[in-house]
């Protein structure tokens, strides 16, 4: 492999952008990554961590950080209009279900993680910077122009850059060909805990159309994700975010409406749509795709963060492979991932219709079915479905040389 292959520019510096960084850095590799925002985010929302992620933060050595991250959740509770649980899950089942292999966390927290690793590491990490446009390919390099001005050559580039991704736009056309909205938005922030009565349970109250959960965090701070059915209106700013949710959620019971009520216009929401992104390809010469960019599950999938770092482990190694030949590289990349994200976003389809309930949803038939997924018998069917096996069973790491 010549110098300048090794010279390789990442757009995004999310999971899937860091954990690509810092697999291609052990590869020897000399990674440089790009992030528009002026620092590491803060806002995101709750996840459960477990089957694939797990496989890829053992891997990298990632999982004493991980367990380090401790939120007050003990219970999973859905509760009714007043407040009154009608089904209870214990974590600690839930635990010893995935063999200890499971945590909760922010997706910001993971991020941390994974940046302070990167860092560590040595790699170089450019904010405030986004790609402006990709030129030809000549002599083994993709001529690239930042949004600093600044110009270069790379022999190969990755949009790592979410969902909304600049490098696929450049190199692939407009999002609008490649996205499938599933029919729902999805909104998340975190405030502070005003004795909304939470305690030590993730809270999960729903009505027709409409899904909220509240997550504890410790030191009077909370989460809170608003899930609800609603017709496409692409991007919606900042500032009507919030008078959105608070008409979305009017009349829906216990303490939703309180707490829209009560968070301020200062609070950071993650808010967007529920769509999945499908393509026929993943990479186009130099130019290579990785995590929500080319094949996003969506939130409701559970797996995305998951899917984000095989993604980038798997395209790491594969370069390693063919060090001489990047374009079986992600051929070999497309043939492993590929199917497994495609299944992924099929059964993410299916399971956001069931996770909404709908105006005729029969609600004692709801609640029967919830009640038997989460009965110890059924439990790890259930974690099963929502990828407890890791998709990397059998891939192993290839040992840097060169």
């Amino acid at each position: 492999m010549s110098s300048d292959n090794r010279k390789v520019l990442i757009s995004g510096a999310g999971i899937a952008g860091l954990t690509l960084g810092i697999c291609l850095k052990r590869h020897g590799f000399d990674p440089v990554i790009v992030e528009r925002e002026p620092a590491m985010r803060a806002e995101g929302y709750m996840m459960d961590f477990f089957g694939t992620g797990w496989d890829v933060a053992e891997r990298l050595d990632l999982v004493g950080d991980l367990r380090a991250i401790h939120y007050p959740i003990d219970f999973m509770e859905y509760v009714d209009d007043s407040g009154t649980t009608w089904l209870r899950v214990d974590i600690d089942r839930v635990r010893k279900a995935l063999n200890d292999k499971y945590v909760y966390l922010r997706r910001s927290d993971l991020e941390g993680i994974l940046h302070d690793r990167a860092v560590a590491e040595g790699l170089a990490i450019r904010f405030s910077t986004t790609v402006e446009a990709l030129g030809g390919e000549e002599d083994g390099a993709v001529a690239v122009t930042l949004s600093d001005g600044t110009a270069d050559r790379y022999g190969l580039v990755f949009g790592a850059d979410g969902f909304h991704s600049r490098v696929r736009e450049l190199a692939f056309g407009p999002e609008a060909q490649f996205a499938r909205f599933l029919g729902y938005y999805i909104a998340a922030f975190h405030f502070p805990d005003k004795d909304y009565g939470i305690g030590r349970a993730l809270k999960l109250h729903e009505t027709a159309d409409r899904v909220c959960g509240f997550y504890p965090l410790g030191g009077n701070r909370m989460d809170a994700t608003y899930t609800f059915r609603h017709a496409d209106v692409g991007h919606v700013p900042q500032a009507e975010r919030l008078p959105l949710l608070k008409q979305t959620f009017a009349g829906s019971g216990w303490i939703a409406e309180e707490v829209l009520n009560d968070v301020t216009t200062g609070e950071a929401v993650y808010f967007d749509s529920v769509t999945q992104i499908v393509m026929p390809r993943w990479s186009k010469g130099r130019v290579a795709l990785v995590g929500d960019a080319c094949g996003c599950l969506t939130l409701l999938a559970g797996q995305g963060s998951h899917m984000a770092m095989a993604g980038a482990y798997v395209v790491a190694n594969e370069l390693a492979r063919n060090r001489a030949d990047h374009a079986a590289a992600f051929d070999a990349y497309e043939r492993l991932l590929k199917p497994a994200v495609e299944a992924k976003q099929r059964s993410a389809a299916r399971f956001s219709k069931s996770f909404v309930p709908s105006a005729n949803s029969r609600q004692w038939v709801r609640r029967l079915t919830m009640r038997l997924m989460f009965a110890q018998p059924f439990l790890g069917l259930f974690f099963r479905y929502f990828g407890s096996k890791s998709v990397l069973a059998g891939h192993s790491w290839q040992a840097r040389s060169g």
